[in-house]
């Protein structure tokens, strides 16, 4: 049995993109990095968003309720958490190229009210709420900050390129640099604390010490490609403690259930 078979037998994803290198360099190269940053980057639009109009159609739909207009609204309502659903199975694949598994078809049923209960019975229905409404925010919150400081050091590395472009006003008197830190009186006056970048030296240093962060960031980048992917995962995966084993049976080896009958 190998490597892949063991993981899919215990239940870990095999990430073929979002793989991790121990040659940092060689994972700085790696579509895993840039496919992590596009997937966060739209992560920030997508998750914000559908958030607000998830939350809002939800609750008002609840509170309307107690007139009876609500109720056909709670059934619209589930049909468009379900899309929603499947709009992060299909951004996830910029992550999971081999995509995530298909979504099980919606209970039908027939009449109004049996109608309702089925559609919010449907566990992809009551998973894409909880994601959505408990768990988009604080995936937001994460994604921004990982892609933010990512970014950052990226720039940082192209410092040398842009740096003698900015403009700087310090007391009446005009510098070009960039600095990080605090400079009430100027690059060299009283009180200054940071690093100032006002020359080739000093802007070369900057972007090697970028270099160096971004390329460690890396990780910490795949890495939260994978929590907020392994989310939506588990979201749209039916549970089936057996699949795993399963996989591994139907998989051409010594364990497959085709080789010998």
């Amino acid at each position: 049995m190998n490597t892949e078979d063991m993981a899919s037998l215990y239940g870990t994803p095999i990430w073929k993109r979002l793989r991790m290198y121990r040659n940092p360099l060689r994972m700085l190269f790696s579509g895993g990095v840039w496919a992590s940053a596009w997937y966060l980057l739209s992560s920030l639009v997508v998750c914000l968003a559908l958030f607000c109009v998830i939350t809002t159609i939800t609750v008002t739909s609840a509170a309307l309720v107690i007139i009876w207009a609500g109720l056909p609204l709670l059934i619209g309502s589930a049909y468009f958490i379900r899309g929603c659903v499947v709009l992060e199975r299909g951004r996830a694949r910029a992550v999971i190229p081999e995509g995530l598994p298909a979504l099980p078809p919606v209970e039908t049923a027939e009449g109004f009210f049996p109608t309702l209960k089925a559609v919010w019975r449907d566990r992809i229905t009551q998973r894409g709420l909880s994601y959505f409404t408990l768990l988009a925010l604080p995936l937001f919150i994460l994604d921004t900050v990982v892609w933010t400081i990512w970014m950052a050091f990226l720039g940082g590395v192209t410092v040398p390129i842009w740096y003698r472009y900015i403009p700087r006003g310090f007391n009446g008197r005009h510098y070009h640099g960039l600095e990080y830190g605090y400079f009430p009186n100027g690059p060299h006056g009283k009180d200054a604390i940071g690093f100032w970048i006002g020359s080739d030296l000093s802007a070369t240093v900057a972007a090697v010490a970028s270099l160096v962060l971004l390329l460690a960031w890396n990780y910490v980048l795949v890495a939260t490609a994978r929590v907020h992917a392994n989310t939506v995962r588990a979201v749209v995966t039916k549970r089936d403690p057996m699949a795993a084993a399963r996989r591994v049976l139907e998989a051409p080896g010594p364990l497959s259930t085709s080789a010998g009958g």
